[in-house]
Formats: structure tokens, C-alpha cells, sequence
């Protein structure tokens, strides 16, 4: 069942992906680029997930695969955050180039300094006590920076904008990462890949209807300034 799950989350974040790389080709808005490739990770994590789930990580390449995936889409959805919040300043631009740089130097650490498998699946997917060496350092140099970028970000924007759907983003990003951790403690695990689906379909709503919120305030308001 939590195989099926996983799967059925890794076919939503394909077809999120998809809606973005579409609005990235009609608007060239480069958040819509970086939530793509955000979510296309999503794509590869969940699929890890699926395919261990029911025999714990036991193949290191599928590990690997996945500690490169799930830190890599939380650096590239702030990305995109710092994109939609800053489209003009250079630290869009500089950020953008530290996670390039940094998840590069994590898909070859992760190889060079292999994963210990040891432990439960739900420790290892956290994980806990498995990432080692210099994939530790980048590790957390994408996560522990991507992460608070993303919800402080739609925070941010909230209390700027009072539009709920920034809210969406921040509580999305924080139910998977939430119940990622509880499950490293062996609480919550049967709703592991729900929690997941929900916090996918949360984020997704609130970058496309915050934009789209955004854009329609911004023709109402250029139609009143022409009426005026």
C-alpha cells in the first residue's frame, strides 16, 4: 500500500512538473524553471521511496539517488522562491549558482563517500546516521539553507501580501518535513506518503495561485491607471 502511495505521488509531481515547465515556456518567469526542476526531483525521490519501501534500502545507488533528490528540491524550490520574491536583485542570480555548485558537489560526494545503510527505512529516509563525510556537509548546505528560504519566504510574503495562498507553500513545505521526522523516531509511518501527497498538492496550489493572484492584481491595476 505505501509502495502504491509513493508511486501515486511520484505521477503528481510528474504532472506538476509538467504544468510549470508549460508556464515557464509561456511566461519565461524563472521561479517556474527552478519549482520545475524542484518538482521533477520530487519525481526521482518518491520513485526511491517507492521502490525500497517495502524492503528497506538495500541498494546504494537507489539511496544515493535519493539523498541527491531530496536535497536537491528543497534547494531548487528556493530558488524559485528567492526568483518570485527578488526578480531583479543579483542574490536571485548568486543563489542560484551556490545550490548549482552545491548539488554537484553532493552527486559526487554521495559516491565518493558512500551511504551507510544500517538501520530502519524510515531512519534511512530521514537520514539518520547514514549520510556521511563531505555528503553531510552539502547535505545540509542545501537543506538546512533551502528549507527556512522556502517557508520564511512564503511567510514573508504573506504578512506583505495578506494573500492566503503564500500560507500554503509554508504549511506544505513544513507537514512532509515534519513527518519525515516523526517517522525517523518511528511515529506516523502509515501516513508517511500521505503527508507527502499533501504537502505536494499544497505547495503546487500556492505557487501557481499566488502568482495568478499576482498577475491579475497587477492588469487590474494597470487597467484602473489607463481608466484614471
Amino acid at each position: 500500500m505505501a509502495s502504491m502511495l509513493f508511486w501515486a505521488a511520484a505521477l503528481l509531481a510528474l504532472i506538476f512538473a509538467a504544468n510549470l515547465v508549460s508556464r515557464y515556456r509561456s511566461k519565461k518567469s524563472p521561479f517556474y524553471l527552478w519549482w520545475s526542476v524542484s518538482f521533477f526531483l520530487y519525481v526521482i525521490a518518491f520513485g526511491m521511496e517507492a521502490l525500497t519501501v517495502g524492503s528497506n534500502w538495500n541498494v546504494k545507488f537507489e539511496y544515493q539517488l535519493y539523498i541527491i533528490a531530496s536535497a536537491g528540491l528543497v534547494g531548487a524550490m528556493s530558488v524559485g522562491t528567492t526568483y518570485l520574491a527578488l526578480p531583479k536583485s543579483k542574490f536571485a542570480v548568486g543563489y542560484a549558482v551556490y545550490f548549482v555548485v552545491v548539488e554537484v558537489l553532493l552527486a559526487v560526494f554521495a559516491f565518493v563517500f558512500p551511504p551507510v545503510l544500517h538501520g530502519s527505512w524510515a531512519a534511512l529516509n530521514g537520514g539518520k546516521d547514514a549520510i556521511v563525510g563531505a555528503t553531510q556537509v552539502m547535505y545540509l548546505l542545501l537543506a538546512a539553507v533551502g528549507g527556512p528560504i522556502v517557508v520564511l519566504g512564503a511567510l514573508w510574503s504573506w504578512w506583505k501580501s495578506k494573500r492566503y495562498y503564500n500560507l500554503l507553500i509554508a504549511v506544505g513545505a513544513l507537514i512532509p518535513s515534519s513527518a519525515g521526522a516523526l517517522v525517523s523516531q518511528g511515529i506516523g509511518a502509515s501516513i508517511f506518503p500521505i503527508m507527502n501527497i499533501l504537502g505536494l498538492v499544497l505547495i503546487f496550489l500556492g505557487y501557481v495561485y499566488s502568482r495568478s493572484s499576482n498577475q491579475g492584481r497587477a492588469i487590474q491595476g494597470q487597467h484602473q491607471a489607463r481608466g484614471a
